[in-house]
């Protein structure tokens, strides 16, 4: 590349653009009490609201969206199914807390016991999950921390795969809001997330009940999860999902001193997000896509265009004060890559950057040597 220094500097723009995360100031609500609360849209990472967001807390059962996480994971690889028949170990039947009873022995499908995790939180069946996926719940915690790892989770260590207290068992507000997007990635447990009550064993003597633990599925309108915890550590924690007006929003609440807390502080953060903001499309202005002279080139110029401009979260109301910046390389030496950047659309809104789109080389141009140059000259003469 015959750009180096221009490049260098555009992209070091460009890095410092993309660190945006935090829409415009509004009003901020005032949790309850918790000792950690975050708000992010999940589609854009947007944070919207943060208190103590780094801050490493224990988080009871809310673990067990990173165990159920795994899970999808290998649903997706087609390495376990719903159908799957685990056995319990006489560790496994020794959970205890919220538990479907399970005996050593005892066989009972993936599925259900999945079900059993989402909606009751049930420690017994989270573990014969980890272990029919790992082995045993040690090798399967493992893998939860390098899964952590992998996802830049810097306030986040797992001890076992429930979430039961330990001083080494944390994660942040920040952290769980991460995981909770990845595993909304994956629609395998929606309809469980969304379910009050069901129940396992069904039909039979040991018939047991499951009723979901987050409140808020019955009373708040576009609700998509999550997960609840509850330990006398932890406190009553809770990340919540919910979707609608195009924007998929997460409440996470940590440390809150009742279970009424905990709801009404993640609903009061919800209400906040989808009232106050919305999803903006910017619109860079195409007449803005000038040609770049190219040195040494079988073409004298080349086209641009803009890369895939990505939606925004702003304050309601700001979408008409966008303002576009057009900053390009003026010249470029051949040979000139397809997609290559040239440039970059930076976004504001009263001079805070909201977001920033390439300007990329449309076309290839190959660079002129001499035969290219020879064949050129004779085109050019039989055109004559």
């Amino acid at each position: 590349m015959k750009i180096r220094k221009i490049a260098t500097t555009l992209m070091a723009v460009f890095f410092s653009l993309t660190a945006f995360s935090r829409p415009l100031s509004a009003e901020m609500p005032s949790p309850e009490s918790c000792k950690a609360a975050i708000l992010t849209e999940l589609s854009t990472g947007t944070v919207l609201y943060e208190l103590n967001p780094d801050l490493r807390l224990p988080i009871a059962s809310v673990t067990k969206i990173m165990t159920l996480l795994i899970t999808a994971e290998e649903i997706e690889k087609g390495n376990i199914s719903f159908s799957d028949i685990a056995v319990c170990s006489a560790y496994a039947g020794s959970m205890d807390g919220s538990v479907i009873w399970l005996e050593e022995g005892e066989e009972m499908e993936l599925g259900e016991l999945i079900k059993s995790v989402v909606i009751a939180s049930a420690n017994d069946a989270c573990v014969v999950i980890a272990e029919h996926i790992e082995g045993s719940e040690e090798k399967f915690v493992e893998r939860m921390n390098k899964k952590a790892r992998s996802l830049g989770l810097t306030n986040t260590h797992f001890v076992n795969c429930v979430g039961y207290d330990d001083p080494e068992h944390y994660s942040s507000a920040r952290d769980i809001a991460l995981m909770s997007g990845e595993l909304k990635r994956y629609d395998y447990f929606d309809d469980f997330l969304l379910t009050r009550l069901d129940s396992v064993r069904t039909g039979t003597k040991r018939e047991t009940q499951l009723l979901n633990t987050n409140k808020l599925i019955r009373s708040y309108d576009g609700i998509s999860g999550l997960k609840t915890g509850t330990t006398d550590n932890a406190g009553c924690c809770l990340s919540a999902t919910a979707e609608k007006r195009g924007m998929e929003l997460c409440a996470v609440v940590l440390g809150c001193p009742d279970d009424d807390t905990r709801f009404s502080t993640a609903k009061s953060l919800l209400d906040y997000g989808f009232e106050g903001f919305e999803s903006v499309m910017p619109h860079p202005d195409v007449s803005e896509l000038l040609e770049i002279p190219v040195k040494r080139g079988v073409k004298k110029a080349a086209d641009t265009r803009f890369s895939a401009v990505s939606e925004v979260i702003l304050p309601k109301g700001s979408e008409s004060k966008i303002e576009y910046h057009y900053s390009r390389t003026p010249e470029i030496s051949a040979p000139v890559e397809k997609g290559q950047v040239l440039g970059f659309v930076t976004m504001t809104v009263d001079d805070e950057v909201i977001g920033t789109a390439k300007i990329i080389a449309a076309e290839e141009v190959e660079e002129l040597n001499y035969g290219k140059s020879l064949s050129s000259l004779l085109e050019e003469i039989f055109r004559f």
